[in-house]
């Protein structure tokens, strides 16, 4: 089979869904399929087109973005070609400049949509284009969703339930496993940043909440490590400094090996908004590693990774005086965080099979529409 996969970039682009769109296009390669992925080229990509592994990648040129997507005229005459010689598309969203193009060159093709998450922040932008959104969606044969919550919150999902199959996402358990190097890795971070120690990891970004989560930790007696980058650093710096934060809580740069992080820490925290945030994978990694997790209660996959009162505490979304209660309730109960540390690791091998979400893909992606 020859697999067109669509998104708006691709690794080394940092993010949760090009991460995914790599996987996927990995897993399919070593079951001896075609793959070729088309996006738009990122900022830091040096190449428009190359052989990742076995795999085709071709980089669009981009003339700038709007709203948040790349504007690319490059992108609709390279979908137009690539899309004649596949037998499947997998088209993620969002990303509205592929959908367009799947309405022009895809009419006979058959067509999965991998639905990551609602458009949010861009709420007019969303209604525009929902006709467009509506069309592709009625078209494909298959929805992914990566969780039941999603499927019966998402407005643009409601008509198209029947058609959707959950597969939650996963880790890479290897990456994560705990070893000597990372053992002595862990410790000299708890002694770079002290303890306790909270944890929280992703782009600097509204949706993610880190501005309530600087408000709960004026209340907090420990120091909290924020890793990542993003348009909202320089905001949430002066806002460190604001509530005298400085000795507090770090934020620093993106790392290429989490594993000791996780374990150095104490607690997870996840504070996000908004349904932008449509599962937190590192809510998965964090409770590998066997860190409890304090999430939001989002309509979202969010609280269905880690459970309240299971693996950790759900907190109302924007709510700093639940948040702040939450952490400090862990903070103050090591029985508490141990039971939660053990039932997170049960819960992320029992029910976030890495295997089990492969052949499911796999599976939706190779079944012939009718």
């Amino acid at each position: 089979m020859k697999i067109l996969h669509v998104n708006k970039f691709y690794p080394p682009w940092i993010g949760g869904i090009e991460t995914i769109v790599s996987e996927i296009a990995e897993m399919l390669q070593g079951a001896g399929h075609a793959n070729t992925v088309l996006v738009c080229q990122s900022p830091i990509d040096s190449k428009q087109n190359e052989i990742l592994g076995e795999t085709k990648v071709i980089r669009t040129k981009t003339l700038g973005s709007l709203f948040g997507m790349p504007i690319s005229f490059d992108f609709l005459f390279a979908f137009k070609l690539a899309a004649q010689n596949a037998d499947v598309i997998l088209l993620h969203h969002p990303f509205p400049l592929g959908f367009f193009a799947a309405f022009l060159f895809a009419r006979k093709k058959h067509l999965v949509v991998f639905y990551h998450a609602d458009i949010v922040r861009q709420k007019t932008v969303a209604f525009l284009l929902s006709p467009l959104f509506h069309a592709i969606l009625s078209r494909a044969s298959d929805i992914i969703v990566t969780s039941d919550r999603l499927t019966h919150s998402s407005p643009l999902l409601r008509r198209y339930r029947t058609k959707c199959t959950t597969v939650p996402l996963w880790i890479h358990e290897e990456k994560l496993t705990q070893t000597d190097d990372t053992r002595n890795t862990s410790q000299k971070i708890r002694e770079r940043f002290g303890q306790p120690l909270i944890l929280s990891v992703g782009r600097l970004v509204s949706y993610k909440g880190y501005s309530v989560l600087l408000d709960a930790l004026s209340s907090v007696s420990a120091h909290a490590l924020i890793i990542g980058s993003g348009p909202l650093k320089h905001t949430l710096l002066k806002q460190i400094r604001q509530n005298n934060l400085e000795d507090r809580v770090t934020i620093i740069d993106p790392v290429s090996d989490l594993a000791p992080y996780y374990y150095a820490a104490d607690l997870f925290v996840l504070p996000s908004i908004t349904s932008a945030e449509a599962f937190g994978i590192v809510q998965l990694e964090a409770m590998f590693c066997g860190c409890p997790v304090i999430n939001t209660s989002l309509t979202t996959g969010v609280p269905e990774v880690s459970v309240h009162k299971e693996t950790g505490l759900t907190v109302e979304p924007k709510n700093v005086p639940q948040l702040t209660e939450a952490i400090n309730s862990l903070l103050t109960h090591e029985t508490l965080r141990k039971q939660f540390s053990e039932h997170a690791q049960k819960r992320v091998k029992e029910h976030f099979s890495k295997k089990q979400a492969f052949e499911i893909i796999r599976s939706v992606l190779l079944e012939k529409p009718l």
